[in-house]
């Protein structure tokens, strides 16, 4: 009995779904560390932002598993069945739902994060939210469509909305990240230590949003040339650990740069200090300087009383925007 016709190639269909579940697993398994480390570190923030962390980890947990259990079903339990693989499993399609909301949620996160930086920019974020409607919007559209598909050939019928999906996850990102940089780069104070914070906070808007864009542009290339071949499901099944990786990312952050800003605030006080020690080991006595004298040191300690007073001023600005993403 001859084979050849029995088992088809599966290099760019199965093969690529199989890598994407398990890189999947990896960027899961990093996301429940981080949210294992928020719990810990993180053990004041509010109940409701505690419990935003965790409902994003329950659905993405979900999600690997449905894209798990559905990989199993094509590779192991249908392992002699080569006609399965054409069949549609009900929980990979049950992932699209699963990302929809995983994407909602996190985006809303940002979008908040817009609304306390821009100072409750309404118009602003009522713009970019638009976006974020759109991609969530198109994500469900496509998920009803194709909810009584039995087949992967029918979704054939679905690439022009495929399409419009990644393009909307991809503008959303990008407005997002773009508009994060712009009002961190507005919050410049001109001090060193507070330059430093919004240096990388904008650094790390850029990494972040980067993420997610590139998978969504990935995704549209894909789809687009390719579109016989599960490579851009291999990039869809990445956006929402990208997605649930950010968040995490970004709320575990805030005391790494605060601990920066501390630590350069600490370095200053052991400076004075050690001025101090210095007036007073060499043996310098106030009453002994002439009233001249003694009104220049008055001038010169309220001099530097008022810079340092400033700058823990921009300080405490640039503290906040660290920590911005607090609900």
């Amino acid at each position: 009995m001859s084979s050849d016709n029995s088992l088809p190639a599966l290099d760019n269909t199965f093969g690529a779904m199989f890598l994407g579940v398990i890189i999947a697993m990896g960027l899961w398994g990093a996301s429940t560390v981080q949210v294992y480390y928020y719990y810990d570190q993180y053990s004041k923030d509010t109940w409701h932002l505690k419990s935003f962390v965790a409902l994003v980890w329950v659905l993405d947990t979900t999600h690997q598993a449905l894209i798990v259990h559905s990989t199993y079903r094509y590779l192991i339990t249908n392992y002699f069945n080569p006609a399965h693989l054409g069949v549609l499993e009900p929980t990979l399609l049950a992932m699209i739902l699963f990302n929809a909301i995983i994407c909602a949620l996190v985006q809303g996160f940002f979008l908040f994060r817009v609304w306390r930086l821009s100072q409750h920019n309404h118009m602003l974020v009522g713009t970019l939210a638009l976006f974020s409607a759109g991609q969530a919007v198109s994500i469900l559209v496509y998920f009803i469509k194709s909810i009584h598909f039995t087949e992967f050939a029918q979704l054939t019928t679905l690439f022009t909305l495929e399409k419009v999906l990644n393009v909307f996850g991809v503008v959303s990102d990008f407005t997002i990240a773009g508009t994060l940089i712009i009002l961190l780069h507005r919050s410049r104070t001109g001090f060193r230590r507070s330059e430093t914070i919004v240096n990388r906070l904008i650094l790390f808007t850029i990494n972040t949003g980067l993420a997610t864009s590139l998978c969504a542009i990935l995704a549209l290339i894909f789809v687009s040339v390719f579109p016989n071949t599960f490579i851009y499901i291999f990039f869809y099944l990445l956006i929402s650990k990208m997605y649930s990786n950010s968040l995490m990312a970004t709320l575990n952050a805030r005391k790494s740069v605060g601990g920066r800003a501390a630590s350069s605030a600490e370095h200053s006080g052991m400076e004075s200090i050690h001025l101090s020690r210095v007036r007073h080991d060499d043996g310098i006595n106030i009453s002994t300087f002439s009233k001249g004298n003694e009104g220049r040191m008055l001038a010169i300690k309220v001099d530097t009383q008022t810079r340092h007073d400033t700058d823990d001023m921009m300080m405490d600005k640039a503290n906040s925007l660290s920590s911005s993403t607090v609900v």
